[in-house]
């Protein structure tokens, strides 16, 4: 599976990633449709993360990255948005991950599917 999205980098520092990147994913969500996108979460390290949005269905048009992703052996956590540092708390309680890839709903649900190497 090939991931084509637009990339950003964001600071893990004091846990601001949520409040950021979800400000990158309503800049998104602005242009596209909240429910057409997926973000995928990847390349921690030296205190941030590289994450990029794109469409579930199609191209996302100006994309920057094009990244191969693993087919099989993927893991899913699903809840309320509002939750999400909840849902993550638990997730990363089994350690670091790979990838991660978020959708959204409208109606304040979230499914996050992470691998792990």
């Amino acid at each position: 599976m090939i991931f084509y999205g637009i990339s950003r980098d964001f600071s893990l520092k004091d846990e601001e990633q949520y409040e950021t990147i979800g400000q990158f994913w309503d800049e998104m969500a602005e242009i596209y449709g909240l429910e057409n996108l997926r973000g995928l979460g990847y390349n921690w390290g030296g205190g941030k993360i590289s994450y990029a949005i794109g469409l579930k269905d199609a191209l996302i048009k100006d994309y920057n990255v094009s990244i191969v992703l693993p087919d099989e052996n993927w893991a899913v956590a699903k809840g309320k948005t509002d939750d999400l540092k909840q849902i993550y708390d638990e997730i990363y309680k089994s350690g670091p991950l790979m990838f991660e890839i978020e959708t959204f709903s409208e109606n304040g649900n979230c499914e996050i599917q992470y691998y792990r190497k």
